[in-house]
């Protein structure tokens, strides 16, 4: 019986810099009886050669032989059209797929036979990550990377030095915002969080940040938060955390917001644009949504260890198994044999079929 075959695709994106894979991590993916391909070039950007893939065992190829070859493909970011394209049924695809911001694409994928794992299931605010969550050390590093952007970008020393310690305001509790809180507030600055729920809460003043009062993030009120806070970073897609341009403006001059969500799918602070930097009312606005691939070695590295792991699960013995009962692969699976299996998913494409009177 033939091996199971893992392809590394390589990222196609504009400013994307990391790798699904790094070189340490292949001999322990090659113990699990999995060969290993890697698309040429895949790991220039984070600074891993094609050298150093093929002295840890890994096999070079062109991105057609990658994809005919594959039993399981992992790339970081969805793939563009072109390469799935030329994916055939049966084959495993992932990545941080995003689900639930592209329902009507992960339904052609899965029409198309593809079996589709989303690496960034679903967080819990303030609860820690499962130890197959890639995503979730991702987040991490965006937003640990926004507060020195913010840093950067606001004009003066967090710490305050002559004057009081900057005010920075970070949305969610999530990895990107509980680690945004503890960046800030080493760098000295006073940081408040906002997030609903006692875990997520908890989780804030456990960090270090003070708690917005429950109720205080409500649109009327938008406004009046912000204008106290000279750096805010928003690190949820939640609708009644969004930022809307009144709210941006309401800021002094010279303040910083970034949008950790910001990318092609969408934002959450309504005047931000997917990487760029936008003055609104004199306020900068930064549209940071893969703002990880900053980082690319340390975000490849961490990455590859989930990657590593889930190929664990899903090749028990050497055999590649795709059971949708594993509760390892609960919030992972989104689609199997020609089914969205994913509830989140499933129920946004039946709300969509709905609101168009479809039967």
């Amino acid at each position: 019986m033939s091996a199971v075959v893992l392809g590394i695709c390589r990222e196609s994106l504009p400013g994307e810099r990391r790798v699904a894979l790094v070189p340490r991590a292949v001999p322990a993916v090659r113990e699990l009886g999995v060969d290993v391909l890697v698309e040429a070039g895949a790991g220039t950007a984070a600074g891993f050669p094609d050298a150093a893939y093929a002295a840890a065992g890994a096999a070079l190829v062109g991105g057609g032989e990658l994809a005919a070859r594959a039993h399981v493909l992992a790339a970081v970011r969805r793939p563009p059209a072109e390469t799935v394209a030329r994916l055939h049924r049966g084959q495993l695809l992932l990545c941080l797929l995003r689900a639930w911001r592209a329902p009507h694409l992960v339904r052609r994928w899965a029409d198309a036979g593809l079996t589709l794992i989303g690496t960034d299931p679903p967080g819990r605010p303030g609860l820690p990550p499962g130890r197959l969550d890639a995503g979730a050390g991702q987040a991490s590093l965006a937003g640990y990377k926004a507060v020195l952007l913010a840093a950067d970008r606001l004009g003066r020393e967090l710490a305050g030095g002559v004057t009081e310690p900057a005010l920075v305001l970070v949305l969610g509790a999530g990895p990107a915002g509980l680690r945004a809180i503890d960046t800030a507030r080493r760098l000295g600055a006073t940081v408040h969080a906002y997030d609903t729920g006692q875990a997520a809460q908890a989780a804030i003043a456990a960090h270090g940040g003070f708690v917005l009062p429950l109720g205080s993030w409500d649109v009327r009120r938008r406004a009046a938060v912000l204008s106290r806070f000279e750096v805010v970073v928003s690190s949820t897609e939640t609708a009644p955390m969004s930022i809307d341009t009144a709210a941006v403006r309401s800021l002094r001059p010279g303040s910083v917001v970034v949008d950790l969500v910001c990318d092609a799918d969408g934002r959450s602070v309504e005047p931000a644009v997917a990487g760029a930097e936008r003055i609104v009312g004199g306020v900068l606005v930064i549209g940071a949504g893969d703002l990880a691939a900053a980082v690319p070695a340390t975000a490849s590295t961490a990455y590859a260890q989930a990657v590593a792991a889930l190929l664990a699960v899903l090749v028990p013995d050497g055999l590649l198994t795709v059971d949708p009962a594993d509760p390892d692969l609960t919030g992972l699976l989104i689609a199997h044999a020609g089914t969205v299996t994913d509830p989140r998913t499933a129920g946004l494409l039946r709300d969509a079929t709905a609101a168009a009177g479809l039967p």
